[in-house]
């Protein structure tokens, strides 16, 4: 493996661990194990555990929205 892969896998380990809802520190890679089979942000709140911090979901909601419509537009793809 060259410094090329270990930066790439380095880059995608840190996207990962992003906090995506800051009440309940969870990340991306957490939201992304729960999201598939979702198709509201209603859905992967309760999949996944966000959406029931402090903010009840004003931080996080929009960013799971935006995950959302990714993954739809790749499965639509």
């Amino acid at each position: 493996m060259d410094d090329e892969d270990n930066k790439l896998k380095e880059e995608k380990a840190r996207q990962l661990s992003r906090v995506v809802c800051i009440c309940k520190g969870i990340n991306l890679k957490s939201v992304l194990s729960h999201i598939d089979g979702c198709s509201t942000v209603a859905e992967v709140n309760q999949c996944a555990g966000t959406g029931s911090g402090g903010c009840k979901g004003e931080r996080c909601g929009p960013r799971i929205k935006i995950l959302l419509s990714k993954m739809k537009n790749r499965k639509s793809k």
